[in-house]
């Protein structure tokens, strides 16, 4: 059965996702998952690490719906071991990956020309 899935990309004129439903899933042979690819022109930088004379971000951000829910998702830029660059963040990373029990390095991803690894946070039911 194909992967189904509800997605839409906060304040985006028109789609960049493709459409429901995922018929097709070149990015893995389990017909159960759905891969989604954020475009660079969805990521918005938050942050920049001090000192850089590059102006290259250090915190990224997108509001993606996932099933009506907001999503935060949050990419943070990482050195060549993994290991998050920006001091400002590398604690809240260390809380994540130890209440997930999760010492691996992460899955990294390309914005620009720099390597971001990527964490997803419910927006409060307020929103």
């Amino acid at each position: 059965m194909p992967a189904r899935m509800s997605l839409t990309v906060a304040n985006q004129g028109g789609p960049v996702i493709s459409p429901l439903p995922v018929a097709q899933n070149d990015t893995t042979a389990d017909p159960d998952k759905a891969a989604v690819q954020i475009p660079d022109s969805c990521w918005e930088p938050v942050d920049f690490l001090e000192g850089s004379d590059s102006g290259t971000p250090s915190q990224l951000l997108a509001t993606l719906y996932v099933n009506a829910c907001p999503m935060h998702f949050e990419a943070y830029l990482v050195d060549g071991e993994g290991e998050v660059v920006d001091p400002k963040h590398q604690q809240a990373i260390r809380l994540v990956k130890s209440a997930l029990r999760d010492d691996e390095a992460w899955t990294t991803f390309r914005y620009g020309d720099n390597e971001y690894v990527m964490i997803a946070i419910p927006f409060g039911i307020c929103r």
